[in-house]
């Protein structure tokens, strides 16, 4: 148990809180769906995930996740991720001016 996560576990949920309370959590998952659709990234995680699922004997959920979320995450595109932190930055200094 360290207090460093913990404190770091409230900033995280504070700053959920505050984009949740203001309408930007909102239009951040718009945002991310644009520009996920653009990127072809959906349909290379659905593919991935119908491969992943037909090599599975029997098929069993927690580890088809399991296995996903890394191959998702490693193939999120340099665009979106960047595009993403502009905005999550940008909330952060119009909201730490605030605090």
């Amino acid at each position: 148990m360290s207090d460093g996560s913990d404190s770091g576990e409230q900033l995280l949920n504070l700053l959920h809180q505050r984009l949740v309370a203001t309408g930007e959590w909102n239009t951040l998952l718009a945002e991310l769906r644009t520009l996920l659709g653009e990127s072809e990234w959906q349909t290379q995680l659905r593919d991935e995930a119908e491969r992943e699922a037909h090599a599975q004997e029997p098929l069993r959920l927690p580890a088809l996740v399991a296995k996903l979320g890394p191959y998702a995450q490693k193939t999120l595109p340099d665009s979106v991720r960047e595009a993403m932190t502009v905005k999550l930055r940008d909330f952060l200094d119009r909201n730490l001016e605030d605090a």
